[in-house]
């Protein structure tokens, strides 16, 4: 063992339920094997299967309960002590039982800085790492003890590191950027033509599908020869109709009617992902909110994609000169940076190599060579 993963409260360990998270210890830990170390992983337990990670330990999450005075109680030491949510602390004090149960190593903490303070308070010898995969707001209270309680924290991008500096008053905060496997995510070959548009990702309205649905309607009133490639759902284990969910079903609706075929496989497990992607011309990710460092992205790029996202968070850093970005929110804009592309096949082509040169300087050895030594192991 090298070092001890400690995944979010919230998020599973599993390959087809399981959102970003998931996956970035999961590479981690296949690029440590292969240099013959074995990171430990502390997970939240799920009714699917896990990744196949034999040193992986599993816990229950405290079931809340539904009313009573227990559940008044919870609330009020939510609010005074700063957890983020219900049993949060519950859950730490089963984490703690649990490190305390393994041989002694550094912790890696991901997007749970209420969880940073309390193991600090347990182990005020142990060297923990704090990655943040977001930009992670939290209660007064846990921003004024937070710099205080991690020895090193990390930002997955020069954005979300400049953002938890600033948030958190931490003094030097280090980019620590995420990986694309290149093997599994490699282009197909030839790609299709007339193009699919391509998203990837949870169809929620900050990811934006709707921007790429609008654009496309735009694009269908000069140009109907191109089809829409939206896979995912606004849940990583389900499906539920809400008003977002209803408004792209309209839009869809909408680019049928004019002859534009949209295909929705839904939520994609990992292994499947990468044939998804291959199916596709060109990759879109519209995003409405601060992208930290879209692993979509850096996919879709390395599938040889030609690559159009909104300008906003870390997206940047990770394009590069190597696709188009087009601002927040800006359906005319979208349209206008897909329109050359879904006209010329020769452009497809050229930034879809470009993405592809650009993808290899994301490695997942990178990631976790760098995460060692971050880790001092």
């Amino acid at each position: 063992m090298s070092l001890i993963f400690i995944n979010h409260p919230l998020e599973t360990f599993t390959p087809t339920a399981s959102g970003a998270l998931a996956t970035i210890l999961w590479e981690c830990c296949r690029v440590a094997q292969r240099q013959g170390l074995s990171p430990a992983v502390i997970t939240r337990s799920s009714t699917i299967s896990r990744f196949s990670w034999q040193n992986t330990t599993v816990l229950d999450y405290p079931e809340p309960p539904s009313g009573g005075p227990m559940l008044t109680v919870l609330r009020l030491q939510r609010k005074v002590t700063g957890w983020n949510h219900l049993c949060h602390k519950a859950y730490a004090i089963r984490v703690a039982a649990a490190v305390r149960a393994l041989p002694e190593a550094p912790l890696v903490l991901i997007n749970d800085p209420e969880m940073t303070i309390f193991l600090r308070r347990q182990f005020p010898q142990r060297r923990i790492v704090h990655w943040f995969e977001n930009q992670q707001e939290c209660r007064p209270r846990v921003q004024r003890q937070y710099a205080s309680a991690a020895s090193v924290t990390l930002g997955v991008s020069n954005f979300t590191s400049e953002w938890v500096k600033q948030y958190y008053a931490v003094g030097v905060v280090p980019t620590l950027y995420n990986g694309v496997d290149t093997d599994q995510f490699c282009p197909a070959g030839a790609l299709p033509d007339p193009p699919i548009i391509n998203f990837v990702g949870r169809t929620g309205i900050e990811k934006a599908p709707d921007l790429l649905l609008k654009a496309a309607l735009s694009i269908a009133k000069t140009n109907r020869k191109f089809s829409v490639q939206l896979v995912g759902s606004n849940h990583w284990d389900r499906f539920e109709l809400d008003t977002y969910q209803r408004e792209l079903g309209e839009l869809v609706a909408q680019l049928e009617s004019r002859g534009i075929s949209v295909m929705r496989p839904g939520h994609v497990g990992r292994k499947d992902l990468p044939c998804q992607f291959r199916k596709a011309s060109i990759h879109v990710v519209p995003s409405r909110w601060d992208e930290p460092f879209g692993l979509t992205t850096v996919e879709g790029m390395a599938s040889g994609l030609a690559v159009v996202a909104s300008n906003t968070g870390g997206t940047p850093e990770v394009v590069g000169n190597a696709g188009a970005l087009f601002e927040r929110d800006s359906v005319d804009g979208l349209a206008g940076a897909l329109l050359p592309l879904v006209e010329n096949r020769t452009e497809r082509a050229k930034m879809g190599s470009m993405a592809r040169v650009r993808s290899l300087e994301f490695t997942w050895d990178r990631t976790w060579n760098e995460l060692r030594g971050h880790a001092g192991v």
